[in-house]
């Protein structure tokens, strides 16, 4: 559920204008963030992209060829520069110097915080059971456990309910339930909010407003905006390199920019705009 959600929240970082009707720009977005590289290539007079490997190298073991399994497309294998240009998500790649893989892309990313949430909201399923009890049932016997389940069956649908063992008040007993933390429901809450927030301003992204600006020096503030701002803006960079290699080999004019919605200085204007109570203009 988390990996999706949270896939589907990034798919629209970015905007593209002036790109031909057979290359969407969800499937070259997919192909970047999941893949880390967009390989982009003629068949039959039209620009397409697929899922690629890529192989060879030049002498900075930079990959020079790719290909593909898609059984729609006739073309195989591709040649960057002669048949093909390639796409990158970052600046790194896919790869170090040839000497370790790395994912590029963004999945590993996703996965990680789609991770975190899932784990939070299991303990919020886990705490909300617990919730429902202040103590644990005991009987010595199989015949008195089924009493008591039968008891508890009755009650939870609203039926009066009576135990007929002679021997139950003797033998029966609760165990009491002892938190171990003092954490409350609205801790977890707060705790998935606060991973979401990580996960959107490790991008750059805007998530929420924890601090008001006016508690803060200015140069906290510009150097907190810097580093906010390089993780999108380096993709961007390297889509617009790309984008530039793609229009000058295929004759396109295709641009890319980064959607005001998920851009922080489209925020930052706008609070420069109101008096020093700012408020947050984002939206979740």
């Amino acid at each position: 559920y988390w990996y999706f959600k949270l896939l589907n929240y990034i798919l629209g970082i970015y905007q593209y204008e002036g790109l031909p009707d057979s290359l969407p720009q969800r499937e070259l977005e997919l192909n970047l963030m999941l893949t880390g590289h967009a390989a982009i290539f003629e068949s039959k007079g039209r620009i397409l992209t697929t899922i690629t490997e890529l192989y060879g190298f030049d002498e900075y073991y930079r990959p020079t060829n790719a290909t593909f399994g898609n059984a729609l497309i006739p073309f195989k294998n591709l040649t960057f520069g002669k048949d093909a240009e390639i796409i990158y998500n970052n600046r790194i790649q896919g790869s170090i110097l040839r000497c370790q893989k790395v994912d590029s892309g963004l999945s590993t990313y996703i996965r990680r915080y789609a991770r975190m949430l899932a784990d939070v909201e299991s303990s919020i399923e886990a705490y909300m059971v617990n919730a429902r009890f202040v103590s644990y049932p005991t009987a010595q016997t199989q015949q008195m456990a089924r009493q008591v389940e039968d008891f508890n069956a009755r009650v939870e649908l609203g039926e009066a309910a009576v135990l007929t063992d002679p021997s139950f008040l003797e033998t029966f007993r609760n165990v009491d339930i002892h938190p171990r933390t003092n954490d409350s429901l609205n801790d977890y809450l707060i705790a998935r909010d606060k991973i979401l927030a990580t996960f959107f301003r490790e991008i750059g992204v805007k998530f929420q407003q924890e601090q008001k600006k006016a508690q803060l020096t200015e140069d906290e503030v510009t150097a907190d905006e810097q580093l906010l701002l390089i993780n999108l803006d380096d993709m961007l960079q390297e889509r617009q390199e790309g984008l530039e290699r793609v229009n000058n080999h295929f004759g396109l004019n295709i641009s890319v920019k980064i959607n005001p919605a998920y851009d922080r200085r489209t925020y930052q204007t706008k609070e420069e705009s109101v008096n020093d109570n700012t408020e947050d203009y984002s939206e979740d």
